[in-house]
């Protein structure tokens, strides 16, 4: 009997360090977020007038990108970067696992036919999301802690009464608070701008750049700050969500028709 019992705690010692063994190879190459963290759902527009939800996803992993269409240099790279993930996720056998959303941080001009426009123009066939009521949009930012210069928002719109907590500070969230994200991008801000929706008037955004990835539960898993980070790694990050460990990809041709 004593040997019996020797064995069989040999035996759960050895499929400890298995199961040890197999969470050390899930690493990634973003930010971890050491406590994954939930965020609340939201309901926004896409380019084509449809409503969408983060919940519409539960699942799937999803890739939220803050970005605004007038932007000049930041988010363009981040968005073709994106685009060119979107084109690489059939080679991982990955295409119907991850979902990518980009979410608008100017509603004031980035309005449903302007994304249209916008996405049409650079073949992004991903949802690109903004809303008539920029209190739900600033509702979002918050509710992610992204960093929004905002004061732009509210400029054709007749009741700033409801806005005084926002205007006050001219930003809305702060993810540099969240497992010690520093160091966002964050693109300046003209003072003597004129506060109009008018499409035809030049203003930036100031916010900051975080492009984030959500395990299936909907929760944050993995952030990216800035804009020039790698996109091959960006990819290997999202066949670690999927299959669970930093095994080479190649490995999971099987799973193309999951």
């Amino acid at each position: 009997m004593k040997k019996l019992v020797s064995v069989l705690i040999l035996i759960s010692f050895a499929l400890s360090g298995c199961t040890a063994e197999k969470e050390d190879l899930v690493k990634f190459h973003g930010t971890e977020y050491r406590d994954p963290i939930p965020v609340p759902d939201f309901n926004l527009t896409d380019q084509d007038g449809n409503n969408v939800s983060l919940s519409d996803f539960q699942g799937k992993v999803v890739v939220v990108a803050f970005i605004y269409t007038y932007c000049p240099d930041v988010c363009p790279a981040i968005e073709h970067t994106l685009n060119y993930v979107d084109y690489k996720l059939p080679d991982h056998g990955i295409e119907d696992d991850i979902q990518i959303i980009s979410i608008t941080i100017d509603p004031a001009r980035d309005t449903v036919e302007t994304l249209k426009n916008y996405t049409t123009a650079n073949s992004f066939d991903w949802p690109h999301l903004t809303s008539s009521n920029p209190d739900d949009l600033v509702r979002v930012w918050d509710d992610w802690n992204v960093v929004v210069n905002n004061e732009h928002i509210y400029s054709n719109h007749s009741d700033h009464s409801s806005h005084d907590s926002h205007e006050s500070t001219n930003t809305t969230g702060n993810e540099s608070g969240e497992e010690g994200h520093e160091g966002h991008e964050s693109h300046s801000n003209n003072s003597d701008q004129q506060e109009t929706a008018d499409s035809n008037t030049q203003y930036d955004v100031g916010h900051s750049t975080v492009t984030f990835i959500l395990d299936e539960n909907g929760n944050k898993r993995v952030a990216y700050s800035g804009y020039d980070w790698d996109s091959d790694e960006f990819l290997e990050d999202l066949v670690t969500m999927v299959y669970g460990s930093n095994q080479n990809s190649g490995d999971h041709d099987s799973h193309a028709g999951h």
